[in-house]
This record gives C-alpha cells, structure tokens and sequence, in this order.
C-alpha cells in the first residue's frame, strides 16, 4: 500500500472519533437538561427560604415592638411562629441531603429565638423592663442574629454555585443550540476530514520531489547543495538526516584538501630547508672563523650579528623539518605535572625578568595521560613561550591542571596580554600563520598536531584587552591510577 493510501486511510479513522464525540454530545445534553431542572428547583428553594428569613426576622422586630411599649405586639407573636413554620416546612420539603444540617441548624435558631422571646415577656410582665430589654439585645441581636446571618450566608452560598436565574435562561438556549449544532459537526467533520487527509497525502508530493532532487544534485558532486527541512513528521526528518550526511562529506572533503596541501606545504618546505641548511652552516662557520681573526669592535659586531641572524634561520628551518616531517609517536603513561614542571623548567629567569607572576594549580590525584612526554612536553613550552610574549610588559601567567568530565585532564594556560582579535583567532593554528614579524607560524600548528596524535584537542579563547587562555583536553591512560599532585604554589 502506497503512503497516499496509508495516510488516507489513517485519516478517514481519525474522523470516527469525531462520531462518538458527537454521539457522547448528545448524551451530554439530556445531562445538561436535568441539571437545568435541578438548577430551577434550587432556585425555587432559594426564593423559599427568603421568606423564611423574612418572617424570622417579623418575629424578632414583634418582641422589639413589645418592648417599645405596643402590647398588642406580644399577641401577634404566635401568629409569627405559625408563619414561620409554614416557610420552613415548605423550604424543607425535597430538600438534599447535604443541606439537611443547614435546615437543622435554622430550626435551633427559631426555636431559641421563641425561648428568649417567652423570657423577655415574662421579665417585662413582670415589671422588669430593663433586664427584658438587656436580654433582648444580648440573646437576639448579639448571639441569635449572628448566628442566624452565618447560616444565611451559608445557604446563599450553595445557591450561587448553581449560578443564578438569568444564567438559567442563557444555559437553556445554549444547550438548544449546541443540539441542533452537533448534528452538523458530525456531519462537517466527516467531510472535512477525508478533505484534509486528501490534501495532506497531496502535500507530500512535494517535500518528496524536492528531496529526491537534493539527492541527484548531491550525487553529481555539488555538496554546497542546500537542503531545507520544510517539516516535522519523518520526511522531514529524512531531509534532515541527509542534509547532516552532506555536512559531514564537505567537511571531509575540506580536511582532504587540507591535508593534501599540508603535504604539499611539507615537501616544498623540507626540499628548501635542505637547501638552505648547508650554505648557512658553511656561512656560519665563515663567519665565526673571521671573527677570531679580525681585532675591530665594529667587525666583530657585524660577524657576531651574521652567527644570530643564522641561528634563527636555523630555528626556523628546524621548524620547517619537524612539520614536513615529524617524528614518530612514542607514547608513555605520564604525569601531567611532571611535563608542566619541566616545560617550566627553562622560563624562570625569563619570568622574572619580564615581571610576570605565575600561578599554577594542579588538582590532586589526575590520571595518568599516554602520551608521547618530549611531545607534550614541547606543546607546554610553546604556549608558555607565546604566553610570555603576550606580556612584553609583565602580567599574570596562570597554569590550571583539572579533570576534565570525570575520564580526561584539562590543562588551561590562562594569560593577561593584549588578546587576540576574533576575527583571527580561527587562524591561529593554520601552519605558516603568524602575527608576529619574526615568527614562523608552525609553533601551534606543531603544538595542535601533537595534542591530537595524543587523542586530545586544543581550544583557544581570548578578549581582547584581557588575555587569552589556552586548553588542552587530553584522554587519561586506559586503566591509569590516580597519581597525587604537589599543592597549587606561586612563583614570581
């Protein structure tokens, strides 16, 4: 079965439930039409018990009235109890439940208010107005009334949950509605459903075709072929997927090109240092020869200058040699402060004459690295030294020795000089780039390839006006120990 098929036929399932939702609509409007019946008779109740409140409160103002100097009040006041019973009677009648307790605690307060009202007759019968009328206001008005507002509001509370008579109306109109409404949802979601499972099969079609000419454009050899992923469901993710493969084949095809001009680079640079390096031994030995025959100041200046202008093309052809052609890789388990202390080793008089405080701090028990330790060793003078020549004016040098992710060292050589332009930093590692007149620009492209001959990676970071921070991250040796480490110390 085709995938338009699959998809049609996934869609057209989708629409039933959309039927039993309308189905279960409906069911869910004989429901609504039930509550709207109950909901009317709690709203009768309601109004009821409105008049209950009305004529406890009658039979409170008769006693008020009594004492006020009315006898005829005492004689109404039987006729008030009659009243009251009758709307609590009918208040109570097909009352719920949960508000059984409500009507009980109303029936207490009537029947008090009766006990008090018999008492504050009696008292002023008898001559004692003021204790009548002191009872009155402390049993009616500070307890009895009170009380009774607490129950009213109670029960007035359970009334507004249910919503309110104009609420009723709007809610039997929508309940109509909705009626005549789901009869026409069922009846549009059938229709609209198999629409859009014909128009999402159809828009396939296209991501598709353009997916499958990405492929032949790839395939012919154009890997700068732009590869859009215009959705979310699996074709996207395909087109996702093979635009990552594609990725990856540039990048692959850049690092061949790389290394085959590298190569290049390397065999031009060794058949020159080659051809250099003998006319220069011979100039040097001619010039130091000259120097012990000749008396002049100023002839043993201009000979001495041409034994170091010789010296540092030596260097630099000594470079040339060992990118164009390293030497083999010899690794060795090591500790990474044994390779920091003795890449420091020749830099202490160049420290101090600089003025550059160095910090260096190493964790205790790092692993063990396999690595090649004359390798490493030289990658750690050749950041130092750049390090050093960051700071013509002095500064801070700080070397930090860390775990790195719990299975790896990380070694960061962290200056405060002048910092590197961003626009340049992704070039510092490319071979004869250089910033400095009289570099040669393989020092860290040297320091680089040792670091990943050792598994590890180098990161540069720097800001400008603040310094640049070298990091080494390298694998610990495959079932190494933990060596201790000497404390973190200064040397100035």
């Amino acid at each position: 079965m085709t995938l338009q098929r699959k998809l049609l036929l996934g869609f057209s399932l989708m629409v039933l439930p959309a039927i039993l939702v309308g189905i279960q609509a409906i069911r869910t409007n004989a429901r609504e039409q039930e509550a709207l019946a109950s909901l009317g008779e709690r709203l009768a109740r309601s109004r009821t018990y409105a008049e209950v409140e009305d004529a406890m409160f009658n039979q409170t103002q008769v006693v008020w009235r009594y004492l006020s100097g009315e006898p005829t009040a005492k004689q109404e006041f039987p006729l008030t109890e009659q009243v009251v019973d009758y709307w609590i009677d009918r208040w109570m009648t097909g009352l719920p439940p949960d508000e059984l307790q409500l009507a009980q605690g109303v029936r207490n307060i009537e029947n008090e208010i009766r006990a008090v009202a018999s008492q504050v007759f009696k008292l002023y019968d008898s001559g004692q107005h003021q204790a009548a009328y002191f009872m009155a206001r402390e049993q009616l008005v500070q307890r009895l009334q009170p009380a009774l507002a607490g129950v009213n509001r109670e029960i007035y509370r359970k009334a507004r949950e249910f919503s309110v008579q104009r609420a009723l109306q709007q809610v039997e109109s929508i309940v109509e509605a909705e009626r005549r409404a789901l009869w026409v949802i069922i009846a549009a979601a059938l229709l609209v459903g198999l629409l859009a499972s014909w128009i999402i099969a159809r828009d396939l079609v296209h991501p598709v075709n353009e997916l499958r000419h990405a492929m032949a454009v790839v395939g012919a050899g154009d890997l700068d072929y732009a590869i859009v992923a215009r959705s979310r469901d699996e074709i996207g993710d395909l087109a996702r997927a093979f635009a990552q493969m594609t990725e990856q084949l540039r990048q692959s095809r850049s690092q061949l090109v790389q290394s085959e001009k590298l190569a290049s680079i390397g065999q031009m640079a060794a058949a020159v240092a080659h051809g250099l390096r003998n006319p220069l031994a011979s100039l040097r030995a001619a010039a130091q020869l000259a120097r012990h025959r000749v008396e002049g100041p100023a002839a043993r200046e201009q000979l001495d200058a041409i034994v170091e202008q010789v010296d540092r093309l030596d260097l630099r052809i000594a470079h040339l040699l060992q990118f164009s052609r390293p030497a083999p890789f010899h690794p060795l388990r090591e500790r990474v402060q044994v390779m920091i202390d003795g890449a420091l080793s020749g830099f202490s008089e160049l420290l101090r004459q600089r003025r550059v405080q160095l910090t260096m701090s190493v964790a205790d028990h790092l692993p063990e690295i396999q690595v090649d330790p004359m390798r490493l060793e030289q990658v750690f003078t050749e950041l130092v030294a750049n390090a050093l020549d960051a700071m013509p004016e002095g500064g801070r040098l700080e070397i930090v020795a860390r775990l790195d992710g719990g299975d790896g060292v990380a070694v960061e050589i962290t200056d405060s000089g002048r910092g590197v332009p961003p626009e340049i930093l992704p070039n510092l590692c490319e071979p004869f780039f250089t910033t400095r007149t009289e570099g040669t620009g393989l020092g860290l492209a040297i320091a680089k390839r040792y670091v990943e001959e050792a598994g590890g990676r180098l990161e540069i970071t720097s800001v400008v006006g603040r310094g640049t921070t070298v990091r080494i991250r390298l694998p610990a040796a495959a079932g190494g120990a933990r060596a201790a480490s000497t404390p973190a110390g200064q040397l100035a």
